[in-house]
């Protein structure tokens, strides 16, 4: 059974079953329930209680930063027992809690960490992710060091209206927040090439293959209105111009 859809394109034809599901602290306001699904491991869930469009916006997100290459935790649709379809987001072990104390001593390299928080960075300004704070990164060992994976979409893409507001410079904002103690303590972290690669990757992106991605999730997700104005807006050439907008200020600093 597909975990994710390959290069967010791909139809996942089978949803997971959930066995059993039950409420579990997660540390967020928008989710407090996890479903285990057998060999597939235990999900997070995330209904439409905060939004009616939540699944969609983590399962557009979720693929879009895979076909991106933004690192992302796998993710599935899940066949609830209140006989729903809802999004689940796989919960990896292993995850390291208060992360940025180890590496402030030096226990994780946090330049082995930068190039994929760039990549998330860069994404989170596109998808306009105003929640990006530091438990929403997934901080895991991987070999001799450490991987950063990207999840939790839930206050990204249409939860902030449609299209997205203007990138995200208001301090006050977790994702602006984090981006700024992070720089006063590990100095000039974002690699602007990097982030740029993701963003052209993004503008690569065709309104054909964004229909893919949304088709791919249960068509209840999203109305038909919301469908359309998403196409409309991919396909008039808004989101490179978001693109463009994101690289300018990256380029002349008001964005990092």
């Amino acid at each position: 059974m597909a975990i994710a859809p390959t290069q967010g394109s791909v139809p996942q034809l089978v949803a997971l079953d959930a066995m059993f599901c039950g409420a579990a602290n997660f540390g967020s306001e928008d989710t407090n329930e996890g479903c285990f699904c057998g060999d597939a491991g235990t999900f997070v869930i995330k209904k439409n209680n905060v939004h009616p469009a939540l699944p969609h916006c983590e399962w557009f997100c979720s693929s879009l930063a895979i076909a991106v290459g933004v690192p992302q935790v796998p993710f599935s649709v899940i066949r609830h027992p209140d006989g729903n379809y809802w999004f689940g987001s796989q919960w990896m072990n292993g995850k390291t809690k208060d992360w940025w104390n180890f590496a402030a001593q030096g226990n994780i390299n946090f330049g082995s960490l930068s190039e994929d928080l760039s990549r998330i960075y860069a994404f989170d300004l596109f998808i306009h992710n105003v929640d990006r704070h530091a438990n929403n990164f997934m901080i895991v060992p991987e070999g001799n060091g450490h991987k950063v994976y990207s999840f939790d979409y839930s206050r990204s893409w249409l939860v902030n209206g449609f299209p997205p507001p203007a990138p995200m410079t208001n301090p006050m904002l977790a994702t602006v927040n984090v981006r700024n103690w992070l720089k006063a303590n590990f100095g000039d972290y974002i690699d602007i090439n990097v982030a740029e690669q993701v963003l052209t990757s993004i503008e690569a992106i065709d309104a054909t293959r964004v229909q893919l991605i949304i088709g791919s999730h249960p068509k209840d997700w999203l109305t038909q209105q919301e469908e359309d104005a998403i196409i409309d807006w991919w396909s008039s050439g808004m989101a490179s111009a978001r693109v463009a907008a994101i690289k300018t200020g990256l380029n002349d600093g008001t964005l990092i």
